[in-house]
């Protein structure tokens, strides 16, 4: 379970890293806090995703299709609700198939979403 946290939390510092470095190269289009939370939450959400659905072809295929009915079905008004609605899928299968993938998620999503607002201020 370590291992699992470490790569999380390395998934979560390369990407805030690449975020960095958009701010540093000019990419203003970046410069928000939904954009933020987007480059925070993705990394780990799709990991979750990953280690869930790794030895299950039954269950990838399910996530596949419950993913894309989001992404397809319902109209996004940006990426950071996109990021969202993939997490709260994620965190219900994962809860189904290993408590353990779902309440790190849980924790992964509420600490990004505190670490945000603090940013704010």
């Amino acid at each position: 379970m370590l291992e699992i946290i470490l790569n999380c939390f390395y998934s979560i510092i390369l990407s805030f890293l690449i975020y960095v470095t958009l701010l540093i190269i000019r990419q203003n289009w970046v410069n928000t806090v939904h954009y933020l939370m987007t480059f925070l939450l993705l990394p780990p959400i799709t990991f979750i995703i990953t280690k869930v659905i790794s030895n299950n072809l039954a269950l990838s295929l399910g996530m596949i299709g419950a993913l894309s009915i989001v992404r397809f079905r319902n109209p996004v008004k940006n990426p950071f609700e996109l990021v969202i609605f993939f997490g709260l899928i994620t965190l219900g299968i994962s809860f189904g198939v290993n408590s353990k993938y779902g309440l790190l998620l849980f924790l992964i999503i509420e600490g990004v979403l505190i670490f945000s607002k603090i940013i704010e201020f």
